[in-house]
């Protein structure tokens, strides 16, 4: 009884002592993704995706989202979304997160990813946003802007890049990408 007492107080020393947010601290809110996945006709594009967030200086922060067959057996192979695979340590992430972000393939139309931030514990800060999607056995397209995690709502402004290059087919396989961030309502 008396070690219960004695872990009792030391829970009420600790709570009371422990750093808190700022009063009125603003939570993260959301981000959306939105986005195209074409079919090109002339060849046979995986789609496997991934998106996740990076501080200012290109550290992993979080992954939001890796679609299911690039989760379990392709970021092996080095070729597929490897901007992904060389950030995210995924041979070594713990199941908890693999099971939190790993979803379907996106199809061939429009979609839509709403993310929570606060359930990521993404923290208001500055990041960038990238998504990666695999083409093909020798291509990826990489999709990044920068974000502001805060008060103000803002459309990411978008910069497109071909891994390592853009594969002649006549088309986009992904287009349309736009991605919105909302603060928090208080």
């Amino acid at each position: 009884m008396r070690t219960f007492a004695m872990c009792v107080v030391a829970a009420c020393l600790l709570a009371c002592f422990s750093p808190r947010p700022a009063f009125g601290a603003n939570p993260s809110g959301r981000i959306e993704v939105r986005f195209v996945y074409l079919d090109p006709g002339s060849i046979d594009p995986t789609y496997h995706t991934a998106m996740w967030l990076e501080d200012a200086k290109g550290n992993m922060v979080q992954t939001l989202f890796v679609s299911n067959d690039l989760s379990t057996t392709y970021y092996q192979s080095g070729k597929v979304c490897p901007d992904w695979v060389k950030q995210a340590g995924w041979a070594k992430a713990p199941k908890s997160l693999i099971n939190a972000v790993t979803g379907p393939t996106p199809n061939v139309s429009a979609g839509m990813m709403p993310f929570d931030l606060e359930k990521f514990k993404v923290a208001p800060g500055k990041y960038k946003f990238r998504f990666e999607v695999n083409i093909d056995d020798q291509n990826n397209v990489l999709f990044q802007g920068d974000l502001e995690v805060g008060d103000s709502e803002q459309e990411l402004k978008m910069e497109t890049l071909y891994l390592p290059s853009k594969p002649d087919i006549g088309t986009d396989v992904v287009k349309d990408v736009a991605v919105h961030y909302y603060p928090a309502k208080n």
